[in-house]
């Protein structure tokens, strides 16, 4: 493998490369940038890992590239087999015809992720800079969230229009399997860094990932146990967070101490407008007793109290989190009038993303 290099420079090249993706990995003025991929990444597949793409590309497509350096079909993939066993790229099986597929993850939701169970210090003080110098800046820039917001089914009725993207009992009952549950990866972070969450549980975000599963990072369970979880969240006061696509094989149940997501954002003036999500909540003053219940629970500090509770919309991201527990029944979520219908796969998520950045970019030049 004569192509490698073990200097500095590879881990710029990582930065510059990852930074070409649809979710960016924009340089950091500290080196914050440089010692989280260090973290992550080794000399040997920091180096691998620019020769792939954010587009999946079978074997004999990565090996036509990666030959022109003096590697062996053999070394190259078993270096792809590195970089899936380390959580450092996405793979795919197509069902056809089994051909295994890889590409490029971003850092989250991506190779973060993919480290559950795998943090270190190092990583997580780390990621804990990076994102609050850079990333979550990249994450927020395209107004097309990589997670979307879906209410508590316990908060819907049936004056609401519900489409399955927006139904997490659908999304569940028309799931093929396998189901499976992890911990949370931010509240490891937070464990490390010494704040530890303050609910009651952290083995909560649900997959479909056998990949997970095979390699001993999630546990495979029932679809009852799903919405057991489910249940447990709503008690909890915890926001589902799906990947934002119709099918999602990823679902957050994310809190407001610990999601890195929730936490920065929860920071804005007007945070709303950072989620994709179709509903927000709405309060009957006729019928609220002003208890301070909702807002106690929302995980947004979107309810004022003022003799009956006020909801403010710019910071409503309409999780329902408030409306199970209304002693008076007066809190109940409401349709946007637009609705926003999410991309139909990651493919097609990451390419919506790219092309608002690059439309951002284009009107930014021209001024």
């Amino acid at each position: 493998m004569s192509f490698l290099s073990e200097n500095e420079d590879i881990y710029r090249k990582l930065q510059q490369h990852l930074d070409t993706g649809p979710i960016g990995f924009p340089r950091a003025k500290s080196g914050s940038d440089i010692r989280l991929l260090k973290a992550f990444f080794n000399p040997k597949q920091a180096e691998f890992a620019t020769k792939l793409s954010f587009f999946p590309s079978p074997l004999k497509s990565i090996y036509r590239r990666t030959k022109k350096e003096g590697m062996s079909l053999e070394e190259t993939k078993d270096m792809l087999d590195d970089l899936v066993e380390n959580g450092l790229i996405l793979h795919a099986d197509i069902p056809d015809t089994g051909e295994r597929i890889y590409l490029n993850a971003p850092l989250a939701v991506g190779f973060y992720e993919f480290n559950v169970n795998r943090l270190t210090k190092e990583r997580a003080e780390a990621f804990d800079e990076y994102l609050n110098e850079e990333f979550i800046d990249e994450y927020n820039l395209s107004g097309i969230p990589q997670l979307r917001t879906i209410p508590l089914n316990a908060a819907l009725t049936s004056d609401n229009i519900v489409m399955t993207y927006d139904d997490v009992k659908q999304l569940i009952e028309t799931h093929k399997g396998p189901y499976s549950v992890q911990d949370c990866i931010c509240t490891q972070e937070k464990e490390i860094l010494g704040t530890p969450c303050k609910h009651s549980f952290t083995d909560r975000c649900l997959s479909n990932n056998q990949w997970m599963i095979d390699r001993g990072d999630a546990r495979e369970i029932s679809k009852e146990e799903v919405f057991k979880i489910l249940k447990k969240a709503e008690e909890d006061c915890l926001v589902i967070q799906p990947w934002n696509f119709q099918e999602p094989g990823l679902l957050c149940i994310c809190c407001g101490c610990c999601c890195g997501i929730l936490s920065n954002i929860k920071k804005l003036d007007k945070p709303s407008q950072y989620f994709a999500t179709n509903y927000y909540s709405e309060v009957d003053g006729d019928l609220c007793s002003g208890c301070g219940t909702c807002a106690d629970r929302c995980p947004m500090d979107a309810i004022t109290i003022e003799d009956v509770s006020i909801v403010d919309r710019d910071r409503c991201i309409g999780c329902g989190v408030c409306v199970p527990t209304c002693p008076s029944d007066a809190i109940h979520l409401r349709n946007k009038e637009d609705v926003l219908e999410p991309p139909k796969n990651l493919i097609d998520m990451w390419r919506k993303i790219g092309a608002k950045k690059a439309e951002l970019s284009k009107a930014t030049i021209n001024k």
